[in-house]
Protein backbone atom coordinates (compact mmCIF):
# COMPACT_ATOMS: atom_id res chain seq x y z
CA UNK A 1 0.00 0.00 0.00
CA UNK A 2 1.84 3.78 -0.86
CA UNK A 3 1.12 6.16 1.41
CA UNK A 4 -0.88 9.39 0.21
CA UNK A 5 1.51 12.10 -1.26
CA UNK A 6 0.18 14.61 1.20
CA UNK A 7 1.53 12.91 4.32
CA UNK A 8 4.72 11.14 2.63
CA UNK A 9 6.06 12.76 0.25
CA UNK A 10 9.05 10.64 0.18
CA UNK A 11 10.85 12.49 3.40
CA UNK A 12 9.61 9.85 6.07
CA UNK A 13 7.72 12.30 8.87
CA UNK A 14 10.93 14.61 8.05
CA UNK A 15 8.06 18.01 7.94
CA UNK A 16 11.14 20.42 7.13
CA UNK A 17 11.50 19.54 3.14
CA UNK A 18 7.99 19.54 2.85
CA UNK A 19 7.79 23.21 4.79
CA UNK A 20 10.65 24.53 2.02
CA UNK A 21 8.72 22.94 -1.14
CA UNK A 22 5.61 25.27 0.18
CA UNK A 23 7.03 28.34 1.26
CA UNK A 24 10.09 28.65 -0.70
CA UNK A 25 8.95 32.06 -2.92
CA UNK A 26 8.87 33.80 0.92
CA UNK A 27 11.98 32.27 1.95
CA UNK A 28 13.63 33.41 -1.27
CA UNK A 29 12.18 36.72 -1.51
CA UNK A 30 13.47 37.12 2.76
CA UNK A 31 16.63 36.06 1.63
CA UNK A 32 17.32 38.37 -1.05
CA UNK A 33 15.88 41.62 0.45
CA UNK A 34 17.97 40.54 3.91
CA UNK A 35 21.22 40.36 1.35
CA UNK A 36 20.28 43.74 -0.13
CA UNK A 37 19.95 45.37 2.90
CA UNK A 38 22.46 43.91 5.44
CA UNK A 39 24.44 41.57 3.35
CA UNK A 40 25.65 38.09 3.64
CA UNK A 41 23.46 36.35 6.28
CA UNK A 42 20.87 33.27 6.25
CA UNK A 43 17.21 32.79 7.01
CA UNK A 44 15.69 31.79 10.01
CA UNK A 45 11.98 30.68 9.98
CA UNK A 46 10.59 29.30 13.15
CA UNK A 47 7.38 27.40 12.17
CA UNK A 48 4.86 27.07 14.77
CA UNK A 49 2.91 23.51 15.41
CA UNK A 50 5.00 21.68 12.75
CA UNK A 51 3.90 18.16 12.27
CA UNK A 52 5.02 15.22 9.54
CA UNK A 53 0.77 14.89 8.93
CA UNK A 54 0.29 18.91 7.94
CA UNK A 55 -1.53 18.37 4.35
CA UNK A 56 1.50 20.69 3.34
CA UNK A 57 -0.31 21.54 0.16
CA UNK A 58 -3.68 22.48 1.32
CA UNK A 59 -2.57 24.04 5.05
CA UNK A 60 -1.15 26.77 5.75
CA UNK A 61 1.20 26.63 8.61
CA UNK A 62 2.41 29.63 10.93
CA UNK A 63 5.37 30.82 11.26
CA UNK A 64 7.79 33.65 11.69
CA UNK A 65 10.59 34.40 9.65
CA UNK A 66 13.30 36.82 9.58
CA UNK A 67 17.08 37.74 7.66
CA UNK A 68 20.32 37.60 10.33
CA UNK A 69 23.26 39.46 8.64
CA UNK A 70 26.28 37.70 9.26
CA UNK A 71 27.35 40.22 11.47
CA UNK A 72 24.51 39.14 13.77
CA UNK A 73 25.54 35.67 13.82
CA UNK A 74 26.95 35.00 17.23
CA UNK A 75 24.40 37.21 19.22
CA UNK A 76 21.71 34.53 16.62
CA UNK A 77 23.63 31.62 17.75
CA UNK A 78 23.41 32.78 22.06
CA UNK A 79 19.63 33.58 21.58
CA UNK A 80 18.60 30.07 20.03
CA UNK A 81 21.21 28.09 22.23
CA UNK A 82 22.64 26.51 18.83
CA UNK A 83 25.08 23.73 19.09
CA UNK A 84 28.77 24.86 18.57
CA UNK A 85 29.54 22.31 16.92
CA UNK A 86 26.82 23.72 14.12
CA UNK A 87 27.98 27.10 14.24
CA UNK A 88 31.22 26.66 11.96
CA UNK A 89 29.36 24.71 9.50
CA UNK A 90 26.83 27.47 8.95
CA UNK A 91 29.55 30.27 8.70
CA UNK A 92 31.41 28.82 6.18
CA UNK A 93 28.36 28.72 3.88
CA UNK A 94 27.43 31.98 4.62
CA UNK A 95 30.58 33.31 3.67
CA UNK A 96 30.85 31.11 0.40
CA UNK A 97 27.28 31.38 -0.74
CA UNK A 98 25.95 33.10 -3.87
CA UNK A 99 23.01 35.68 -2.70
CA UNK A 100 22.21 36.07 -6.58
CA UNK A 101 21.45 31.84 -6.40
CA UNK A 102 21.36 30.14 -2.94
CA UNK A 103 20.23 31.03 0.38
CA UNK A 104 20.91 29.56 3.78
CA UNK A 105 17.91 28.68 6.06
CA UNK A 106 17.85 27.54 9.79
CA UNK A 107 14.29 26.12 10.67
CA UNK A 108 13.35 25.26 14.11
CA UNK A 109 9.91 23.95 15.20
CA UNK A 110 8.98 20.68 16.65
CA UNK A 111 12.57 18.92 16.40
CA UNK A 112 15.96 19.82 16.51
CA UNK A 113 17.23 22.91 14.38
CA UNK A 114 17.82 22.36 10.66
CA UNK A 115 20.47 24.52 8.69
CA UNK A 116 20.47 23.99 5.05
CA UNK A 117 22.28 26.08 2.38
CA UNK A 118 19.73 25.41 -0.65
CA UNK A 119 21.81 26.28 -3.68
CA UNK A 120 20.08 25.59 -7.35
CA UNK A 121 16.53 26.67 -6.83
CA UNK A 122 14.46 26.79 -10.47
CA UNK A 123 13.70 30.14 -9.09
CA UNK A 124 16.55 32.55 -7.39
CA UNK A 125 15.80 34.79 -4.61
CA UNK A 126 16.25 37.91 -6.74
CA UNK A 127 12.91 36.42 -8.68
CA UNK A 128 11.42 34.95 -6.06
CA UNK A 129 11.99 38.68 -4.76
CA UNK A 130 10.08 39.92 -8.02
CA UNK A 131 7.41 37.61 -7.89
CA UNK A 132 6.09 38.59 -4.28
CA UNK A 133 6.40 42.33 -5.37
CA UNK A 134 4.38 41.32 -8.31
CA UNK A 135 2.05 39.45 -6.46
CA UNK A 136 1.76 41.52 -3.22
CA UNK A 137 -2.05 41.06 -2.98
CA UNK A 138 -1.97 36.76 -2.66
CA UNK A 139 0.35 37.15 0.15
CA UNK A 140 -1.47 39.85 2.09
CA UNK A 141 -4.49 39.13 4.13
CA UNK A 142 -7.20 42.06 3.95
CA UNK A 143 -10.50 41.05 6.16
CA UNK A 144 -13.63 41.30 3.96
CA UNK A 145 -16.15 43.99 4.94
CA UNK A 146 -19.32 42.77 6.69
Amino acid sequence: MRAEDSVWQGCFGNWKPLFIREYWLPIGHLAWQGFLRQGQGMVVCEVHAATATVDWSRTAVPYTARFVPQADLSTCWRDLGLAADQQDAVADAIATYDPAQDAVLLLLGDSHPYISCLKGWAVPPPECSRQMGDRTAEFTYTPSPT
